[in-house]
């Protein structure tokens, strides 16, 4: 996986050499500033500005005494949550206000523990014994389905807002991996990719040809292993001594009882470049994401991709092109952002090397305060072996730190939900990565053969076309990309 260490350098020019705990990450996004938007329709729903006073005027919380806890190291704190939406939190007969749930959190953990700095108060402060985090996403699911403010019953209880949470916390769970679910049967599945290297490692079982080696894995029933994806829960202490390629099922925010923490969108032509180069090879493929960050929408738009085009372990190379792509990216304006790499013929999920290279990317380029950035990682499986599936699996992802009491853990992968931004043109940048992409490859031993079949009558060609159409342009109805892909390759 050496492929990864390649893009160290890069991220690591945008360092700002931050230290502080990747904790602030979370509150920094969700929570944003103290003031209250404004309640009703129309306003924008994300995590940003969301404080205590938002939930208690939208009905989703309310004012009470003790109703506040913080639970941190065997010990247990509560506090009463004001009418104004500020914490009071009585100490040696003293009252204590706090103007956010953060404030108190860290305020009572530095009591325990006079070297922590810092921490996201959503999630360690309970309302009710339920994380803040839990009434957020209640909160957040409210104004995203326009639903009415919740009225008090009779005993004075928020009824909407705790079913709403109940609901949540019944069906918020990880979904099973599914990659092995309504399989078809061995006859009915696609070939592996072939390409001259992969053809000399290949063998016969019975008369059809698989693949072995770690490129492809196998396509057995008794290999299926090499397929699955574990569950997080699964994972245990980090140690140097577990398979790091071992891939790992990406979690959703709302199983947690979190919001994203930042809205992304892609563009098309993007996500035709990345598709494009991790069809070309049966070895994994990298490159670079760029775009813009908008801190005040809390919103990433990833614009362009920019492949390595070099090889596993070519120090001296790598250092080359990551200076042509540093210069690229500054060239158009725009700001590195993100990563992406391919599973050629195994899940599009990260595996656990990906998600410790994800962290340290987010500590490189995460930033102080107003100048925070988030880093987004992004995989594409391009063969799907159990089934036949023309286009490439996707996986957006970013990494949430484990929590405080279990911190010798692997950081969380979490998936991103992202928009495709449709282009309305094609542009030259796009069809020169093309050109440059086949021409690199065009003598390689792992170049994707795609005059064989690859399913039934169809071949890999059929199939490239049949993914990459999907993220043509609007301007590209004619069939003239097509043709122009075609002669590229064959």
């Amino acid at each position: 996986m050496d492929l990864r260490t390649d893009l160290k350098m890069l991220f690591r020019d945008d360092d700002s050499n931050s230290v502080h705990s990747m904790d602030d990450d979370l509150e920094s996004v969700d929570s944003g500033s103290t003031s209250s938007p404004a309640s009703g329709k129309g306003r924008v729903v994300t995590g940003r500005g969301i404080t205590l006073s938002t939930l208690m005027n939208d009905g989703i919380v309310e004012a009470g005494e003790n109703v506040l806890t913080v639970d941190y190291l065997g010990r247990n704190f509560t506090a009463d949550l004001c009418k104004d939406g500020k914490i009071c939190w009585t100490h040696k007969n003293t009252k204590e206000i706090f103007n956010s749930p953060s404030a108190w959190a860290i305020h009572i953990k530095k009591l325990v523990n006079p070297a922590k700095k810092s921490g996201c108060g959503w999630a360690s402060v309970k309302y009710k014994g339920k994380k803040l985090d839990l009434w957020k996403s209640v909160w957040f699911r409210k104004m995203k389905l326009g639903l009415p403010t919740p009225e008090l019953n009779g005993n004075g209880n928020h009824s909407d807002g705790l079913h709403l949470l109940d609901e949540m916390m019944q069906n918020g769970g990880s979904k099973e991996s599914e990659d092995f679910q309504d399989l078809p049967s061995p006859t009915d599945r696609p070939r592996a990719p072939v390409s001259e290297l992969t053809r000399k490692k290949s063998r016969k079982i019975g008369e059809e040809e698989y693949t072995q080696g770690m490129m492809c894995g196998s396509t057995t029933r008794s290999d299926q292993r090499e397929f699955q994806v574990v569950k997080y829960s699964s994972l245990g202490k980090r140690s140097s001594e577990r398979d790091h390629s071992k891939l790992v099922e990406c979690l959703s925010f709302s199983s947690q009882g979190r919001i994203q923490p930042f809205t992304v969108s892609i563009t098309t032509n993007c996500l035709l470049v990345v598709d494009f180069h991790c069809h070309l090879t049966t070895s994994e493929v990298v490159g670079y994401l760029a775009g813009k960050w908008d801190s005040s929408t809390q919103h990433m738009s990833v614009l362009q991709a920019f492949p390595c085009r070099c090889r596993l372990g070519d120090k001296q190379n790598a250092a080359v092109v990551e200076e042509e792509i540093r210069r690229s990216i500054a060239l158009r304006g725009l700001q590195l952002i993100g990563w992406y790499h391919s599973h050629p013929c195994s899940a599009a999920q990260p595996s656990l090397a990906d998600v410790e290279c994800q962290m340290e990317y987010q500590i490189q380029m995460k930033g102080e305060g107003n100048s925070y950035q988030p880093c987004l990682a992004l995989v594409c499986c391009p063969y799907t072996l159990q089934r036949p599936q023309k286009e490439s699996s996707l996986k957006s992802y970013w990494v949430m730190p484990p929590p405080e009491c279990q911190a010798n853990r692997f950081g969380v992968p979490m998936t991103m939900n992202f928009n495709w931004q449709s282009d309305i043109f094609l542009t030259q940048d796009v069809l020169l990565e093309m050109k440059c992409l086949a021409e690199y490859y065009k003598d390689s031993a792992d170049l994707v053969w795609f005059k064989e079949t690859w399913h039934k009558s169809e071949t890999f060609m059929d199939k490239l076309k049949g993914s990459l159409s999907k993220k043509f342009p609007k301007d590209q109805t004619d069939g003239r990309l097509l043709d122009y892909i075609h002669n590229l390759l064959l």
